[in-house]
């Protein structure tokens, strides 16, 4: 499907897409992929003026060990839970970074949102932060904000690289016997490193041909091979796939991972998963961070929370 909203302003977009460019632009010769990796995400969103966290309560924990924040709305369910793993090429990002992003969403759709602060590539190769994201998982099912109570319902949602992980963590839970996620939202994912993964040039200021080999090769040091569904959530077996929940995929039209959103689609469409696949033309790489700059932002977060109350949505 094609999404129907109200466009962002062309001169607001052209801006996002100069900061980004700005971003991703080293400051000096020599500066390597790492350091303006991480500066980049630390000013991602840095545009326009994000909405205000008032109304929002903002928690620290430990999900099953791992360091996450839960993020709720007042009036929010404690028992509707939104797991949200940030993007950020294995290797940069945080709830820092995200905690706009959840409290928009948390207010848009009444869950409860925990973003997960798993451990980082390089200092902490695959399968580290596929691990962290699997067991703050487990431990949202049983655990909400207010303690021990199960959930009544649980999606886990995740752009770009967190995207990845996210899919990969929703394969994990299939094949461990875990809960497996309700619903399952990915946002521009990174679902194929292998060498013959078909994407076409794109002029992303983000996310390039070179970028993508530089994020696998620091989240998978080299130690498992690049076609491995945990690392490439699109060659998951047909058999894993059709145990996934109802899905639903965003992703810009114009951006280079285009074709790792549909390809994950179809497979789950061949799978007979409930797959949504929605394209927005023109928006940068993960438009939802940029709510003080572009109403698209505020719409695909809408989307994602009307997806996680169990409204249907027009399928692929």
């Amino acid at each position: 499907m094609t999404s129907v909203s109200t466009p962002s302003r062309r001169s607001d977009v052209d801006a996002v897409f100069q900061h980004l460019a700005n971003l991703f632009t080293p400051t000096t010769p020599s500066e390597d992929f790492l350091t303006i990796l991480r500066r980049a995400m630390n000013h991602y969103g840095d545009i326009g003026t994000p909405p205000a966290l008032t109304g929002v309560r903002v928690t620290p924990v430990l999900a099953g060990g791992v360091p996450a924040e839960w993020v709720v709305a007042a009036g929010g369910s404690s028992r509707r839970r939104i797991v949200y793993v940030h993007g950020g090429g294995w290797a940069a990002g945080g709830p820092d970074a995200y905690r706009a992003l959840a409290a928009e969403l948390a207010r848009r759709s009444g869950a409860a949102v925990l973003v997960v602060d798993y451990r980082l590539a390089p200092e902490h190769v695959f399968p580290a932060g596929l691990d962290d994201c699997s067991a703050a998982l487990a431990w949202a099912a049983s655990h909400g904000p207010d303690g021990a109570q199960d959930a009544l319902s649980l999606t886990l949602a995740g752009d770009s690289s967190g995207g990845n992980l996210a899919a990969a963590t929703c394969l994990q839970a299939v094949t461990s016997g875990a809960r497996v996620p309700d619903r399952l939202v990915l946002i521009a994912g990174v679902l194929d490193g292998a060498a013959d993964a078909q994407r076409v040039g794109r002029d992303d200021p983000v996310v390039t041909a070179e970028n993508v080999a530089g994020a696998y090769g620091m989240y998978t040091g080299g130690a498992v091979p690049l076609a491995d569904p945990r690392v490439s959530p699109v060659r998951a077996p047909h058999a894993v796939l059709k145990r996934f929940p109802p899905t639903l995929i965003q992703v810009s039209g114009s951006e280079y991972l285009l074709a790792d959103s549909r390809r994950f689609a179809q497979r789950l469409e061949e799978a007979d998963v409930r797959v949504s696949l929605s394209v927005w033309p023109g928006l940068p790489h993960v438009w939802h961070v940029f709510l003080g700059q572009l109403p698209d932002a505020s719409q695909a977060l809408q989307e994602i929370a009307d997806f996680s109350r169990g409204q249907s949505l027009q399928s692929l």
